[in-house]
């Protein structure tokens, strides 16, 4: 989707529909920092629903806070996320999540999950005037 993310060899997808148990569908995620987005599938159409990052970069070159498995299992809203995924897919009548996921640092890439996330938001805003659905600011 983003011509960016292409160099990130250490990625991939996953499905959340209705019924999954969230841990279980995304046990191939590794604990790294990175970024993620999510697409929602409903009605026939795919839309750009999310984009988010993992890890925070501390002045030492170490990252706190939640890399990427942990993160997408972690909260959204003040709910956990597999509460906040299925209270989403029976509101919006979703069929289907679909999270893509990229380690942007490790030993081949050294770019901070922030900018990534940054860049991905700009060019979403830059071709559709605001954030997605389920970014509340940024």
């Amino acid at each position: 989707m983003f011509d960016e993310t292409n160099k990130y060899k250490n990625s991939g997808n996953f499905f959340f529909e209705k019924g999954d148990q969230l841990s279980e569908v995304s046990k191939k995620v590794p604990e790294e920092p990175g970024v993620y987005y999510i697409l929602k599938l409903a009605k026939g159409k795919i839309e750009l629903v999310y984009i988010g990052k993992s890890g925070t970069l501390q002045q030492n070159g170490t990252f706190k806070n939640e890399l990427l498995k942990k993160r997408l299992n972690n909260k959204q809203d003040g709910v956990t996320r597999q509460v906040y995924f299925e209270a989403k897919i029976k509101e919006e009548s979703i069929d289907a999540l679909d999270i893509y996921w990229f380690v942007t640092h490790d030993k081949t890439h050294k770019d901070l999950p922030g900018y990534v996330e940054g860049v991905l938001l700009q060019q979403f805003y830059n071709f559709n005037g605001c954030l997605p659905s389920w970014n509340k600011a940024f």
